[in-house]
């Protein structure tokens, strides 16, 4: 793959990644600017919890894949990608991380966005899917235990690297899934504030048509 090619997936993974879906929905089909409600987050779990079930699954699925669409391109683009482990590594690491990035910091919201649940998801599913599943397990069996979206969501990212690990004996995802990690934690530092002095909210969806 030229550096032609890099540069060009990057920048659409950036952009594509920056695109707030949670905000154009909540305009589009409550008339709503969703930072202005519920956590104010522009992520799926607010959008469930604001604008209702059904949208929030719309903006969950249009946000995972943020994360997938980019890599998908890549490897469709140039198959020859995969013959060379080191290279392909790296260039679909770099193309994950700008997705992720772009979610975090938009361009369209003064490079402020979620906290990358979503889109980590789809950015991984593409690269490691058996580490995934590990992951989703743990995550639904935390939620249906404490109904707490940022814990289960805190707890799944430090259960993906440790996962990539065993799973697929792969060093650089291993270390590209840690940052990543840590940069969602990070994220739900304020989460983790409440979490620990019992002022977190459970998850609801409100009833909406």
């Amino acid at each position: 793959m030229n550096i032609l090619s890099i540069i060009f997936l990057v920048i659409i993974a950036y952009i594509l990644g920056s695109i707030p879906n949670a905000l154009w929905i909540g305009k589009v089909f409550r008339g709503i600017d969703i930072r202005e409600h519920g956590s104010k987050n522009t992520g799926s779990t607010n959008a469930a919890r604001v604008l209702g079930g059904k949208l929030g699954i719309l903006t969950l699925i249009l946000d995972v894949s943020k994360g997938a669409i980019p890599l998908i391109l890549a490897i469709f683009l140039e198959k020859d990608l995969i013959k060379n482990s080191i290279n392909s590594n790296t260039i679909l690491i770099l193309i994950g991380i700008w997705s992720i990035i772009g979610h975090s910091f938009s361009i369209f919201l003064n490079f402020k966005g979620g906290k990358a649940v979503a889109t980590t998801l789809g950015v991984f599913i593409v690269l490691v899917p058996k580490s995934i599943l590990v992951v989703a397990v743990v995550f639904f069996i935390v939620f249906y235990m404490f109904k707490y979206v940022s814990l289960s969501s805190i707890l799944s990212s430090v259960t993906l690297p440790i996962s990539i690990f065993l799973l697929e004996k792969n060093i650089a995802y291993t270390l590209f899934a840690l940052l990543i990690s840590i940069l969602i934690i990070l994220k739900h530092k304020d989460n983790i504030k409440r979490l620990l002095n019992g002022t977190e909210t459970k998850f609801k969806i409100k009833n909406k048509k």
